[in-house]
């Protein structure tokens, strides 16, 4: 066991530790790694787009720079002779083509991730400063003194072989290097070739901007869309227990009453969950198959109804026949007609529920809910009524499936609620 010193009073302090430091090497290497965008291979990589960008317009360049040139000779060339003149117009702009995608690409892969990436401007300012200069001294100082930039034919003629020998003619091109013809001074020269770096940094830094927004957006709108899905997902697993719920709730009002419609009403049941496990599972079902399933529900609910008034539950469909395919999201009618049972009065005639379901040729669809409200039960507003879930499930699943492409109408009053849906194409 270790004691740590405890100094008098009258010692002196002692100096604390030095902290090491780490090797300079190691402080610029994790200075100059990007830590943001190239996180991954995807941002890091060069999209192929931007290859093409670069190089058609390098080539472009490249084409109006040696077309000067060509125009200046009789003819185009055809053989290694007469494109000798041009030989170092083409060294010339190939060493240039080499700087300028060197200086891309590490503006792409380097000095933006390194900086923008970080979101520190002014380092960025910096460092494509010492990043252009190399540029500027290669191709405003160095390259002119290596390839000068005026070339002329010093001879070129045509040389005819003997008659009758059957060769070809010759062409003979005499090429020699002028001196530097142009009239810019060095000063100028490093002016131009600073500006062209500066542009072509910047468009780097831009292209490398724009296509990480894009992916970032593209990434974005994926994890909505997952949320979205996740959200909806537990929407509709709320929708499953709710109805099991209130149905068990009547099947068990059904075998306490001894009656004989229970076996009935379990077979409607699995019939009900049948849908809602297999065919409910897509984005949108046709509107025949929600329908069918609408009727096993009412056919369950009647149940509970003495054979009498088995037509105090109507329902009215128009502009729908039972073929009809209009894609509509799965469940999303069940919700207003559940509350109907759950909230209205069964007892009431000649109609307890009223539901009504027109769709118009143009694709607007309106469902509309009408049931009478017991008296015990008319000063409660249907959608504060404790356990109401189905409500504000189907309120938030219409946000998220028919977004500005829906109403929802509750009306209440002592006697009836009525609820109306409708739907835009």
């Amino acid at each position: 066991m270790e004691i740590a010193a405890v100094p008098s009073a009258g010692a002196k302090p002692v100096a604390a530790a030095a902290v090491p430091r780490l090797p300079w090497r190691t402080r610029v290497r994790a200075w100059l790694r990007p830590t943001t965008w190239s996180a991954t291979p995807e941002a890091a990589r060069v999209p192929r787009w931007v290859h093409a960008v670069l190089w058609l317009w390098l080539l472009g360049i490249d084409g109006l720079k040696a077309s000067n040139v060509l125009s200046l000779m009789p003819r185009f060339p055809l053989t290694a002779a007469e494109w000798q003149p041009v030989f170092p117009l083409l060294g010339r702009l190939a060493l240039e083509d080499l700087c300028a995608a060197t200086l891309f690409y590490l503006t792409w892969r380097w000095l933006v991730p390194t900086t923008l990436g970080r979101a520190r401007v002014g380092q960025y300012v910096v460092l494509a400063t010492l990043l252009a200069l190399p540029y500027v001294a290669v191709t405003g100082w160095l390259v002119p003194q290596l390839f000068p930039s005026g070339f002329h034919v010093a001879s070129y003629r045509v040389k005819a072989p003997p008659a009758g020998s059957g060769k070809p003619a010759t062409v003979v091109v005499d090429g020699s290097k002028a001196k530097n013809q142009s009239s810019r001074s060095p000063s100028m020269l490093l002016f131009g070739s600073a500006i062209l770096g500066a542009f072509i940094v910047g468009s780097g830094s831009a292209l490398r901007i724009t296509g990480d927004y894009i992916r970032g957006q593209r990434n974005r709108r994926e994890l909505e869309r997952q949320q979205l899905l996740t959200e909806l997902a537990m929407l509709k697993t709320q929708i499953n227990p709710h109805f099991l719920f209130n149905t068990l709730n009547n099947i068990y009002s059904l075998t306490s009453r001894k009656s004989d419609k229970a076996p009935e009403a379990v077979l409607r049941l699995s019939e009900i969950m049948r849908y809602l496990l297999y065919e409910s599972s897509t984005d949108t079902v046709p509107l025949n198959r929600e329908l069918a399933h609408l009727r096993s529900f009412l056919d369950l609910q009647r149940l509970r109804l003495a054979a009498s008034a088995q037509e105090a539950i109507v329902l009215n469909i128009e502009g729908a026949d039972p073929d009809c395919a209009h894609p509509i999201a799965p469940l999303l009618l069940l919700p207003l007609v559940e509350n109907a049972f759950k909230h209205g009065d069964l007892t009431a005639r000649p109609v307890a529920v009223h539901i009504s379901l027109h769709l118009a040729p143009d694709g607007l669809l309106r469902f509309s809910v009408l049931n009478h409200v017991a008296p015990a039960d008319a000063e409660r507003e249907l959608p504060r009524q404790p356990g109401g879930v189905g409500l504000v499930n189907l309120r938030r699943r219409l946000e998220l499936l028919y977004p500005s492409r829906y109403a929802l109408d509750v009306q209440t009053s002592p006697e009836q609620h009525r609820v109306t849906l409708v739907l835009l194409p």
